[in-house]
């Protein structure tokens, strides 16, 4: 008992040793961009400031440095209060540093635990310092950022991706990272222009926007989602609710023959035809189908060529062999015959045109 109320004792002076911080007196960071210019980065902070009528003005704090952890020392000394990342939401990787490579950033941030696994990150068409200067929305423009970003995973075309999931691929053998590409295409607004595609810590392609339906097809699980399908005939057809899922064979007796079968379920939205019945409905579902499979199969070999592996079947294939040799591998994966199979049902239909 002596014991219990002497630590009891020692404990109470602790707890005034713990930092405290004023929102009224710190710079939040909302959002941030690294740029590369020559041998030196460019750090780019941005903040929010409430007005008394509720509005937000967007900030930016512009440093430049050698080193990244030098960036945020010398934006401090252009605020009037103390800049912190606590509720940073949005980093984005200007065009020129993603292609020379972002290990050290992403050492930095695994190692900083004031930053939450919400944080998103995004690769820029340009510099990232002209995306953070934009004026979007009326929310901030972090927030907005992050907002944008948040729907087009929910409920479009991005796989699902934030911090922790963006570390846990990027140490992670056998799958090679991907990240949103923002582009500005005004002074208030900005776009999701396609995929950043790394081969470790390096840009060294993109996917266009159009293809992200099927690249999602292959590396996450659509819950919701749209897509528009053009017929052999002047009909179209657009597909909602969409739901996905995708499993990986190997084939029992040659291993470097996978199969990649997908299903899809949805209702037709809208249908552009006179009358939508059973017999359209199946020629909807097949053209689907067939749509699904030539695309999702030339991204993959597309992947192949380059030598790349954002579907994770490295990682897949090592789960499935104790003895996995990663350098045998590489030569194997450019080699890897790869099939899909797609199978859609359309369940129901809504509103029709």
């Amino acid at each position: 008992m002596t014991r219990l109320i002497l630590c009891v004792f020692l404990l109470i002076p602790l707890s005034g040793c713990i930092e405290k911080k004023i929102i009224d007196d710190i710079n939040i960071i909302t959002g941030v961009g690294f740029d590369q210019s020559g041998g030196q980065m460019i750090g780019t902070f941005l903040t929010q400031n409430f007005k008394p009528d509720k509005s937000i003005i967007n900030q930016t704090f512009t440093s430049k440095a050698t080193l990244r952890r030098d960036l945020l020392i010398k934006a401090n000394k252009q605020s009037p209060q103390p800049l912190v990342t606590g509720g940073l939401a949005i980093t984005v990787i200007g065009e020129e540093l993603g292609k020379r490579g972002i290990k050290d950033i992403l050492d930095v941030y695994q190692r900083d635990v004031s930053i939450g696994a919400r944080n998103f990150f995004a690769t820029a068409e340009g510099k990232a310092e002209t995306i953070l200067k934009g004026e979007y929305g009326t929310i901030g423009s972090g927030n907005h950022l992050y907002n944008l970003l948040d729907n087009n995973i929910k409920s479009k075309d991005l796989p699902k991706m934030n911090l922790q999931l963006l570390l846990r691929d990027y140490y992670q053998k056998g799958k090679d990272i991907y990240l949103p590409r923002l582009k500005k295409t005004s002074a208030t607004q900005v776009e999701i222009s396609g995929l950043s595609l790394f081969k470790e810590d390096k840009v060294v392609t993109d996917i266009p926007i159009e293809k992200l339906f099927f690249f999602k097809l292959l590396v996450d699980k659509y819950s919701k989602g749209n897509f528009s399908i053009p017929k052999e005939t002047d009909a179209k057809a657009s597909i909602r609710s969409i739901q996905s899922k995708h499993i990986f064979k190997i084939a029992e007796n040659n291993p470097s023959h996978l199969t990649i079968q997908i299903k899809i379920k949805g209702a037709v939205q809208e249908y552009t035809g006179k009358k939508l019945v059973t017999k359209d409905i199946k020629k909807i579902q097949k053209e689907l189908e067939k749509e699904v499979e030539k695309e999702c199969l030339q991204l993959v070999k597309q992947f192949q060529q380059q030598n790349i592996d954002p579907i994770g079947l490295g990682h897949f294939y090592k789960s499935r062999n104790r003895g996995f040799d990663y350098k045998k591998w590489e030569a194997d994966y450019q080699n890897l015959q790869v099939k899909i199979i797609c199978h859609v049902v359309i369940e129901g239909t809504s509103i029709i045109s």
